[in-house]
């Protein structure tokens, strides 16, 4: 795996073609007026642990836990008979 060389202006104007060199390269020297100055590679992605996967969240069950509770039938006619004036 060589390292291509490619010059700050041509990083500057055309980085596709330097993108395309580091996938084929796996690195490229940066040069400054022809002096090797920078050293540009791909990202390696940290390896992580395996974990538990996830459990998608229930959306129903919290939707239950936040309506109000229902009234019983004997707090129902109680309210109704007290909103008709029937106390």
């Amino acid at each position: 795996m060589n390292a291509a060389t490619v010059s700050v202006r041509q990083l500057r104007t055309d980085f596709r073609a330097v993108k395309r060199k580091i996938e084929e390269h796996g690195q490229v020297i940066i040069t400054d007026n022809g002096v090797p100055s920078y050293e540009l590679k791909p990202v390696t992605p940290p390896r992580r642990a395996k974990t538990k996967k996830a459990s998608a969240p229930d959306y129903y069950a919290r939707l239950l836990r936040r309506q109000p509770k229902p009234m019983s039938e004997k707090a129902t006619r109680e309210f109704w008979d007290y909103e008709r004036g029937n106390h």
